[in-house]
């Protein structure tokens, strides 16, 4: 096996379904092992005998926080790559797999692709670190535009989604994975800080796509958007956020 792919589902096997279809698929080119944890109870889903050993089930006693879930996948990895994959994502084609895994073999860190919103949109996955308040805002007004220009094919950003992000075992495991003090949103934000003060890549790769039905949870449910606040006062107050504020020379223009 070459990449383990982490995937945490919350009561979502309508979109997990044709998600495992898809990675069935891209096997053939690619070794992958994928780690599904059931968060919560859920409908079985049907895979192929022909991969049904690629693939793990956790199934949760009770619910656990985005970065305990995918901490907890890679203690099961055993492969040079760890790949964090949400439900809602998927692949129009393989290639983008292997561009990212190519970007992470040269430069070890994390790598994320270009996402597209089902009609083609490119969303807001690559950022700047902005100030706490103008994130903030930006998710209230559903801004999502990526902070970063389409044209360079790679480019080193301050952070990635966490829709999808792959990274090389030893960079994963030196920053000890994701922080577990945020229950559910902005460890991605965390982990990249973490990555750059360890002096390793995050990089954007474009000729890597991926599609996202996103669920944008935190717009219609007052308790995830109140995990989303906590979440960024949390990262307000953070080591490794000042420290990136306050260093200039961290910042990817």
């Amino acid at each position: 096996m070459h990449i383990t792919i982490s995937i945490v589902s919350h009561r979502q096997a309508a979109l997990l379904q044709p998600l495992l279809n898809g990675l069935r698929t891209l096997s053939s080119t690619v070794p992958l092992r994928v780690i599904v944890t059931e968060n919560v109870p859920d409908r079985a889903l049907t895979v192929a005998d022909d991969f049904a050993g690629q693939v793990l089930w956790i199934r949760n006693a009770e619910p656990k926080g985005f970065g305990a879930n995918h901490n907890a996948a890679f203690r099961h990895c055993t492969t040079p790559y760890f790949m964090v994959l949400n439900p809602d994502v998927r692949f129009p084609e393989g290639a983008g797999v292997h561009a990212l895994l190519e970007e992470v073999q040269s430069r070890p860190g994390v790598a994320g692709p270009r996402v597209l919103s089902p009609d083609g949109r490119v969303e807001d996955s690559a950022r700047r670190v902005p100030g706490v308040m103008r994130l903030l805002m930006r998710r209230l007004r559903n801004v999502s535009a990526p902070d970063y220009p389409l044209e360079r094919p790679v480019q080193q950003v301050d952070w990635i989604a966490g829709m999808c992000m792959l990274f090389d075992y030893d960079s994963f495991a030196k920053v000890s994975g994701f922080d577990e003090r945020y229950h559910l949103y902005c460890e991605d934000i965390d982990i990249c800080l973490r990555l750059h003060r360890r002096g390793r890549a995050v990089s954007w790769v474009q000729s890597a796509r991926v599609i996202h039905d996103a669920q944008r949870q935190s717009h219609r449910d007052w308790r995830y958007l109140s995990w989303h606040i906590r979440s960024l006062i949390r990262l307000a107050t953070s080591f490794a956020y000042w420290d990136y504020r306050f260093h200039p020379a961290n910042r990817h223009t």
